[in-house]
């Protein structure tokens, strides 16, 4: 059978309906019998099916708005902060990592201080003295190094940045579990060997855009810093060096910023800022017998309160130093109580008794 509509009216409402007609004829031949003829068909000539009741009519629907949808307003992007580590750009992931500075091929070799936004010289065993870098991932030197191991002093330092990556190329034994324990991404040639040039032998190298694009890390934060124009009272002072029994660096204010001179060598230009702050160094928790002799990994307290002094512009001032708690910052305060005011740029602090 076919399915119809009839002309003129929506197929969809008549969809799926069969129309069947059956007429009776009386036929005009006497005998004969009376027949039934079926007639199917579709048009205008078809008989018409039986009435039906009319269904309800459709419900009235509005007339289409002309007015386009409202586009919810897209989220704003996350807000941008100025990098709290040295004043310049903005806030970008944070990476620390431990460099060497022991003899003057080494020192020669530097790569990535100049770059850095805060650099730390701390001293080691026998006297000696090591850095650690910190870095702001909107301005990334190529390469940082040579990289050497970590030390206790690094964990409550660095304590104060947040979940930090720290790069070094390895540790005594015994500090390990500390510093799997510490709030620290630990990138070492054993959790990333490919990071790290030379297969990680000494001398060491690492990419810090491989490092921060591979491994977690939080957007750099104060570590008590504050910038601003130098304030009154400062002194004059062009030139200063501070010694550790085997070790000593040493800085020179040219005019804009600071030269800096390690063991009496020329190290980099550039540093914007110079803390000397005087702390406790005590003997730390492990020993070291890689020298042949046993050499105590001493600890430099960071946490606390003491002197320091601040140079910047080619004056330098006396002030305070405050940090009772390791998650937080250090302040460094004037003599009246206000806060020492930091030159936008890197910063160089000097940890001595």
């Amino acid at each position: 059978m076919n399915t119809c509509s009839p002309a003129g009216a929506p197929a969809a409402r008549y969809a799926g309906l069969r129309t069947h007609v059956k007429i009776g004829l009386p036929l005009a031949a006497a005998g004969a019998g009376i027949g039934l003829v079926a007639v199917q068909g579709c048009g205008h000539s078809a008989p018409k099916p039986p009435a039906q009741s009319a269904p309800p009519p459709a419900p009235t629907q509005p007339a289409p708005s002309t007015t386009p949808p409202t586009t919810p307003p897209a989220s704003p992007p996350p807000a941008q902060v100025p990098n709290p580590l040295d004043n310049t750009g903005m806030a970008g992931n944070t990476l620390a990592v431990k460099i060497d500075n022991v003899g003057a091929h080494t020192q020669a070799i530097h790569q990535g201080l100049a770059q850095a936004d805060i650099v730390y010289w701390i001293q080691v065993e026998g006297g000696l003295s090591r850095f650690l870098a910190v870095y702001d991932a909107n301005h990334l030197p190529a390469m940082i190094g040579p990289v050497r191991s970590a030390r206790q002093t690094d964990i409550p330092l660095l304590q104060q940045y947040g979940h930090l990556d720290l790069a070094y190329s390895g540790a005594i034994s015994g500090l390990l579990p500390l510093l799997a324990q510490a709030d620290l991404q630990n990138v070492t040639p054993f959790t990333d060997p490919g990071a790290f040039t030379h297969r990680a032998m000494d001398p060491t190298f690492v990419d810090p855009h491989q490092i921060l694009a591979k491994f977690p890390s939080v957007p750099a934060r104060s570590p008590g810093f504050v910038f601003g124009a130098a304030p009154g009272g400062g002194s004059p002072l062009g030139s200063m060096t501070w010694h550790l029994p085997a070790a000593s660096i040493g800085v020179h204010f040219n005019g804009s910023s600071y030269d800096v001179a390690v063991d009496g060598h020329p190290a980099w230009s550039g540093t914007a800022t110079v803390v000397v702050q005087h702390v406790s160094i005590v003997p730390g928790l492990f020993t070291d017998h890689n020298a042949g002799h046993p050499d105590n990994e001493v600890f430099t307290q960071t946490t606390g309160s003491g002197p320091a002094e601040v140079l910047r512009d080619g004056s330098v001032w006396s002030t305070h130093w405050n940090r009772p708690d390791p998650a937080a910052g250090t302040s460094f305060t004037l003599p009246d109580g206000s806060a020492m005011t930091f030159a936008t740029g890197p910063v160089l602090l000097v940890l001595v008794p």
